[in-house]
């Protein structure tokens, strides 16, 4: 699924939140811990490509790509 920005809600399921998808080895603060907890953040991994969705929804793990322009 593409979308050319981050949606408020899931589109394909209707759920909130739809969170961003942060890569690599993250540092845990308690900022970034309270976020993944809320579902703010979403952690995708540590292998990285040039092809990776930049959000998911936190109730069903739909994963959104941002349209290429």
């Amino acid at each position: 699924m593409e979308l050319a920005r981050k949606p408020i809600c899931c589109p394909k399921c209707g759920s909130r939140p739809v969170a961003r998808i942060v890569y690599g080895l993250p540092h845990f603060s308690e900022k970034e811990a309270r976020e993944v907890d809320t579902g703010k953040i979403v952690l995708g991994g540590c292998i990285i490509t040039d092809d990776d969705p930049q959000w998911a929804c936190v109730s069903c793990g739909q994963q959104i790509f941002k349209t290429k322009k």
